[in-house]
């Protein structure tokens, strides 16, 4: 009995049966996640928009939400704004430096 217990399960005919056996992903590149978190920040602006209208239109009763996304849609776009900034600061520097 304890031979038939050590074989292990069956697999499937498929190409990739388990998530284990998903070929790996090429990593993202700089490029793209800077894409990606541009993308965010301006959907997250979008929604806050959206919602100030909805709720100068009374379909959002609950200001609360409208503050919260607003807030939330700022403090994204100040924290790409120092992003920014501190990047081209190093940029700068690194281009002072004498070779």
């Amino acid at each position: 009995m304890n031979n038939i217990s050590s074989i292990g399960p069956l697999r499937p005919d498929s190409i990739l049966p388990f998530e284990t056996d998903m070929p790996p992903k090429k990593p993202e590149t700089f490029s793209e996640m800077l894409k990606g978190a541009v993308d965010k920040v301006d959907a997250m602006e979008k929604t806050a928009d959206d919602m100030m209208l909805k709720l100068a239109t009374g379909e959002v009763q609950d200001i609360h939400e409208v503050i919260i996304a607003a807030e939330k849609a700022e403090l994204a776009l100040q924290l790409t704004v120092e992003i920014r900034d501190r990047v081209i600061e190093a940029y700068q520097t690194i281009m002072r430096m004498a070779m």
